[in-house]
């Protein structure tokens, strides 16, 4: 035991505590009936990367604007309890708003065509960016871990901006996706229930119940501005768009307009919502870059120490 904690203390100092934060939410959880078991397998998770060694370590260290992300959005169900009102709610107004300007039919916006005009091969090739979005900004973000750690960085410290930005948005300026609009009108019920649209169609046609169990557990129904579903190809566009080429960048591009595109033939967003998502992950990505910039500038490289030192020892003589 005492090896164990000059081990751990030899890492992490009089932060030792810090990796432990996921099983006290854990913990925390469990006392008001809300703990499930992923929230047990990420907490112990995260104890044994943090204490397994120094590169396990700054791994930790490196994803943990990701993990904060995930608290962060579990959280936001609490949060939206206790801040949320019927009358803040944006009912039909982000749906006037596409009809002012984008509407393609009078009276019909973009998504009443598609809640009609739809087809098997359509659902299932605008479900993949919904089906991989989480998994693949997790996965990326590991890539970048070995291939360029700097990206990742920024990557992450992007997204998490961004995420914390939209928490704030569900919370202050909460607005209803077109889905409920279409099911429960311009009335705001907050007791109504997360649904996961017209990806309930893939998950008849595939005989699954996969996005009904996944959208079951959203945070918030009133979440749809703006979106992060579209915000999180584009933090990948712009991070990596000087340090990719064109075999690589039209990659990001493709996946920023596949994901857009699904967000509206799914029924899950506004045009208005896609855009405050590109909007959202550019100020995201820029107030990263000017954090990491700012914070490697107060780091002394080797060569000004080397010059300090020197400039010490003749002051000495």
């Amino acid at each position: 035991m005492v090896r164990v904690v000059r081990h751990v203390r030899g890492l992490w100092g009089r932060w030792w505590w810090v990796p432990w934060l996921p099983l006290a939410y854990a913990s925390l959880l469990l006392a008001i009936g809300d703990a499930r078991v992923e929230h047990w397998v990420a907490g112990g998770v995260c104890v044994a990367i943090a204490y397994a060694g120094p590169r396990a370590k700054r791994f930790f260290v490196d994803a943990s604007p990701w993990l904060a992300v995930a608290i962060g959005y579990d959280l936001v169900r609490y949060a939206r309890a206790a801040l949320v009102e019927p009358e803040r709610v944006i009912g039909c107004g982000l749906r006037d708003l596409e009809l002012t300007l984008l509407s393609v039919a009078p009276g019909v916006t973009p998504q009443d065509w598609f809640a009609v005009h739809h087809a098997p091969a359509a659902d299932l090739l605008m479900a993949v960016p919904y089906a991989v979005f989480a998994y693949l900004a997790l996965g990326y973000a590991a890539y970048l871990y070995f291939v360029d750690r700097p990206r990742m960085r920024r990557y992450l410290l992007a997204f998490a901006l961004a995420n914390f930005a939209s928490f704030a948005f569900w919370l202050l300026l909460p607005a209803a996706p077109p889905w409920y609009v279409r099911a429960h009108g311009c009335t705001i019920d907050l007791s109504a229930l997360p649904d996961a649209a017209a990806l309930t169609r893939v998950d008849q046609l595939l005989g699954i119940d996969y996005f009904d169990r996944f959208y079951s557990r959203a945070s918030s129904v009133f979440g749809a501005l703006p979106s992060m579903h579209c915000a999180y190809p584009v933090i990948g566009l712009l991070t990596a768009w000087r340090s990719s080429g064109w075999r690589t960048r039209p990659l990001h591009v493709v996946y920023t307009f596949w994901m857009a595109t699904a967000a509206v033939y799914l029924d899950h967003h506004w045009i208005t919502d896609v855009i405050a998502g590109w909007l959202l992950a550019l100020l995201a990505v820029y107030a990263a870059n000017r954090l990491l910039s700012q914070r490697s500038s107060e780091v002394p490289t080797a060569g000004a120490l080397a010059e300090e030192r020197s400039a010490t020892a003749c002051g000495g003589e």
